[in-house]
């Protein structure tokens, strides 16, 4: 069945019109982009049959390893469509990315979750990201701290608070992902939390968070009751 011949109502398109495109479902906002079918089979049933090989773990979010080779490769998508999907996922990641966070003030443990999965949440290898606020916890700098898990508690905890020195901040909030998409925290998490937690009393510079981002889901180790005096 052509997009045309599908009832106006249920068209990707005219229900985007009609209902925004927070309303559309993973398949048909794919099926926007891929725009056209082939020969027997309608964009949303290529998008449908594209979403279908993703791992459930990754759930749309795996269209972001894909190499446009192999985008290009599923049947019905081609050169032209897999460079069309790789243009909006980039889109999508930069305009996360663009925010205006210079002007927002870390107060909730909502607002660094937010920051955090825009710039992480994608990320295939672990990393450990900082940022540093002033007083009225607004935003001083935002560093990447090291690639790789935090197994090297020693040299995270040195590096943090190296540059919150030299930032003069006065408070930090430290994230790092999950690439398996579970947010949550092991012992290691754990144990750079309260190593954290102490050299920053002792230095006078408050860790006011670790958030760790998942895949569709991120923690607080604040909220969750992992740094508790």
């Amino acid at each position: 069945m052509k997009i045309c011949d599908i009832q106006p109502a249920l068209r990707p398109y005219e229900r985007l019109e009609q209902y925004g495109s927070e309303a559309l479902s993973d398949e048909e906002l794919l099926a926007i982009i891929l725009r056209t079918g082939t020969k027997g089979r309608s964009s949303k049933e290529i998008a449908l049959d594209l979403l279908s090989r993703l791992s459930p773990q990754d759930g749309i979010s795996g269209l972001r390893k894909l190499t446009l080779s192999e985008l290009a490769g599923f049947e019905g998508v081609g050169r032209v469509k897999a460079i069309q999907i790789s243009a909006c996922l980039e889109l999508g990641k930069r305009s996360m990315s663009c925010c205006h966070w210079e002007k927002v003030r870390f107060l909730t443990n909502e607002i660094a979750i937010s920051y955090f999965e825009g710039k992480m949440s994608f990320l295939d290898q672990e990393e450990v990201h900082a940022v540093y606020l002033d007083t009225q916890k607004g935003l001083i700098s935002s560093d990447l701290i090291t690639k790789g898990n935090l197994n090297g508690v020693g040299l995270c905890v040195r590096e943090v608070f190296r540059i919150a020195v030299k930032v003069n901040a006065s408070g930090i909030i430290l994230a790092h992902n999950h690439p398996s998409g579970d947010p949550s925290p092991s012992p290691e998490d754990i144990e750079t939390t309260k190593r954290l937690l102490e050299c920053g009393r002792m230095m006078g510079i408050d860790l006011i968070d670790h958030i760790i981002v998942g895949r569709g889901l991120s923690i607080s180790m604040r909220r969750e009751g992992y740094m508790e005096v």
